[in-house]
């Protein structure tokens, strides 16, 4: 499996904090099946954290790697960042600033969660008009979705690739989430499914019950596409396999 969202760089946001923890982090998701790790820390949020594509964040990437190549040589690690979408996030973008997800035309970006539907899609729009295909993080936990389930609709027919999160799932953020994440699987939007793990204990990497929750509950073959081969052609650069998604009533 391939995990494209993992808050795994040490001491750069609410992920982990230390290098071993990030170890045990891989580990975990080593043992549990997973073979890619994309290292997606808090990006570009004002006041909180406003991490850059920096030396700073090259220095904790390589001496991860260089950890994990010795204690945990089976997975490999991949250069990312989950973003905070402002205005300028194209232009960030474009100068190098922020990434995508393994360099592709393809980052992870996220908003408030109270954020309003008219300004996401005003904002994902700016990153398709800019030649980026916007990969957007857990839209089930986004207030004006659980409003409007026709907005991830919506943002599907855009061209936006949606990621949805393994605890939405398996009911780590609540009923109304589980409820809503159902609604976008069910109706085929979802493209790529992820842990959004922070810790080896709490939100794990493990993704092991996801991937039978997938296929259990979704048909044969879910896992297959939001665990493997979807996220496999994003870091590759190359287009996702798109469902023909189910309209809402």
């Amino acid at each position: 499996m391939i995990d494209l969202h993992i808050h795994i760089l040490p001491g750069m946001d609410d992920g982990s904090p230390d290098l071993r923890e990030s170890v045990e982090m891989a580990q975990l998701a080593a043992d549990c099946g997973t073979r890619v790790l994309v290292a997606t820390p808090h990006c570009n949020m004002t006041h909180m954290y406003e991490n850059t594509y920096s030396a700073d964040y090259r220095r904790r990437f390589l001496r991860l790697q260089e950890e994990l190549e010795q204690k945990e040589p089976s997975i490999r690690l991949l250069e990312g960042m989950e973003i905070f979408v402002t205005g300028n996030v194209a232009e960030k973008l474009r100068s190098g600033e922020l990434i995508c997800l393994n360099h592709t035309r393809y980052p992870l970006v996220e908003f408030d969660f109270e954020a309003e539907e008219s300004e996401i899609t005003i904002q994902l729009d700016r990153l398709l008009q800019g030649g980026y295909t916007p990969v957007l993080a857990h839209p089930e936990r986004y207030r004006c979705v659980n409003h409007n389930l026709n907005a991830v609709y919506q943002w599907y027919r855009m061209g936006v690739v949606i990621q949805i999160n393994k605890s939405s799932v398996l009911g780590g953020f609540g009923r109304r989430v589980q409820r809503t994440v159902d609604a976008i699987l069910r109706h085929r939007l979802a493209a790529v499914a992820a842990s959004d793990a922070h810790s080896s204990e709490i939100r794990t990497p493990d993704l092991s019950h996801l991937q039978k929750v997938l296929d259990w509950d979704y048909g044969d073959g879910c896992s297959w596409l939001l665990l493997e081969e979807n996220p496999s052609r994003i870091l590759e650069d190359r287009e996702v396999l798109w469902e023909d998604p189910i309209p809402f009533d």
